[in-house]
């Protein structure tokens, strides 16, 4: 499952990275190309309006 904390992506391999893109909850985008530097990989994703949307602050 895609998280997304703040507005920011996070990793769906490692979950360490969290701030691999920067999206809004209206964002619609499909095979989107993200580069984790902790795990050195790149994952595909597709974003869907709202899924997944996490608003917390740390």
């Amino acid at each position: 499952m895609l998280t997304v904390r703040d507005g920011w992506v996070e990793c769906p391999v490692c979950h360490r990275n969290k701030r691999l893109k920067h999206i809004d909850q209206t964002e619609n985008a499909e095979r989107v190309g993200i580069y984790c530097r902790d795990c050195k990989r790149k994952v595909y994703i597709t974003i869907k309006q709202g899924q997944g949307f996490e608003s917390r602050s740390q």
